[in-house]
């Protein structure tokens, strides 16, 4: 049998870390985005830069953040349910 717990301050304390985290990745997603399209670049290869970024760098953070918010959710809703067993 599998021993379940946890010690629930760390996880209180993970839960807004991953939060924090969230968060930063998304302005950071936020500020590149609006720099890379505020700079004034022209051509093929800022053209390619561009759609790179529009198509695979920025998704890609946006899954990102995505999953960080879910993580902090399970984390606490794990929290919750430890508590609410008196662990």
């Amino acid at each position: 049998m599998a021993i379940v717990g946890a010690e629930l301050a760390s996880l209180t304390r993970l839960e807004a870390t991953v939060a924090q985290q969230q968060q930063a990745l998304e302005a950071l997603r936020t500020t590149l985005s609006t720099q890379i399209e505020a700079t004034e670049w022209r051509g093929l290869a800022a053209d390619r830069f561009r759609a790179q970024w529009r198509e695979e760098h920025d998704p890609a953070l946006r899954r990102l953040a995505g999953a960080l918010d879910e993580a902090g959710v399970e984390v606490a809703r794990r929290r919750a349910a430890l508590e609410a067993a008196g662990a």
